[in-house]
């Protein structure tokens, strides 16, 4: 009847919603997926395995085994197939960034108090006014506080968590952070999709749980 027909599109329409605030997608499968499941790792650079719940289960019955081909989606992009490529492709990174550094520490380096002019963005709407960013895809292996305060900038941030792996206890590349107004969350929404240290950040807003103690304790920045 009518009620079941509209019971049935308002339960798709929750499911579509659901699928499009899924930042991932299953590196085996390519379903929308965002949960991080078990401690498989991708085979050549390391990071966690974005792996959902039906291609983890069929991989530890033995149905349907993980290989050496199911990489992270910045390896599959690249053809990152070895440690070699891996660690040429983080030569060349870290070296393009610091050619940058020294060519802005050489062409447009002022004291900070004496810019004439800041870099700015386009802020993204924030009506909820949420200063709590999820930010994932990061550079595990290079990226830190400086650097990151340095690609947001100038929108200012107050507390960052950096979120390690349980077993080894590394930053995997993602982290949650505070933004000190609603202005500078919208401008850090702002930088979505954009490449830094070569891997395209993602971000989102993600208001805290009345249950979460935010912000944490000795997550503050140093130069907050």
């Amino acid at each position: 009847d009518g009620g079941a027909l509209l019971d049935a599109l308002g339960k798709e329409s929750l499911a579509i919603t659901a699928a499009e605030e899924i930042l991932g997608e299953c590196e085996a499968c390519y379903k929308p997926w965002d949960m991080y499941r078990g401690k498989r790792r991708c085979p050549t650079c390391g990071v966690p395995s974005l792996i959902c719940r039906s291609c983890f289960e069929a991989d530890r019955d033995g149905t349907k085994k993980l290989g050496r081909d199911i990489r992270c989606d910045l390896c599959v992009a690249e053809s990152v197939t070895n440690k070699r490529a891996l660690r040429e492709r983080e030569e060349r990174e870290t070296k393009e960034y610091e050619r940058k550094m020294r060519q802005q520490m050489d062409d447009d380096y002022e004291p900070p108090v004496q810019r004439k002019r800041a870099v700015t963005r386009k802020p993204k709407g924030n009506p909820e006014r949420i200063t709590r960013l999820f930010l994932k895809n990061m550079c595990a292996r290079q990226m830190d506080e400086a650097k990151l305060l340095e690609f947001l900038h100038p929108a200012r941030v107050t507390h960052i968590q950096w979120l390690m792996d349980r077993s080894t206890k590394k930053f995997y590349g993602s982290a949650f952070i505070e933004a000190k107004t609603a202005e500078d969350a919208g401008s850090i929404l702002s930088v979505d999709g954009m490449a830094v240290l070569g891997r395209r950040i993602k971000v989102k807003y993600q208001r805290a749980d009345e249950k979460d103690n935010w912000p944490i304790l000795n997550t503050e920045v140093s130069s907050s």
